[in-house]
């Protein structure tokens, strides 16, 4: 997701939970504040949690900086993982980006090739 998007809906979501906040705290209807606040927290959530385009969750638990165009660190490859012949134009970046795959067991990594 670009950085403006999740900018936008991190600012939707905080306004949408202080609404909510904003009608139990009136006379409002508590239910329904209840609801809208459940929505914003849901916004927050998947903002904070979405992850990065095309990294692997072990770059993501180590926070490891996102190679070109958001996939594994260049030269960060484990052992076992295959280059296949599947390559896509990333649309965000532009970028040459091949597919990886540990055969054992089926895990996909993707690198730029630029």
């Amino acid at each position: 997701m670009m950085a403006a998007s999740r900018v936008i809906l991190a600012f939707v979501g905080g306004i949408t939970v202080l609404l909510g906040l904003g009608l139990i705290v009136t006379d409002g209807d508590r239910s329904m504040g209840l609801v809208t606040i459940l929505i914003g927290a849901a916004v927050l959530i998947a903002v904070v949690s979405e992850r990065s385009r095309y990294r692997s969750a072990d770059a993501d638990l180590r926070n490891d900086t996102p190679g070109p165009g958001g996939g594994e660190p260049l030269g960060s490859m484990p052992p076992g993982f295959r280059a296949t012949t599947e390559v896509f134009l990333d649309p965000a970046s532009g970028r040459r980006m091949r597919v990886y795959l540990q055969p054992a067991t089926g895990d996909r990594r993707y690198m730029a090739e630029d």
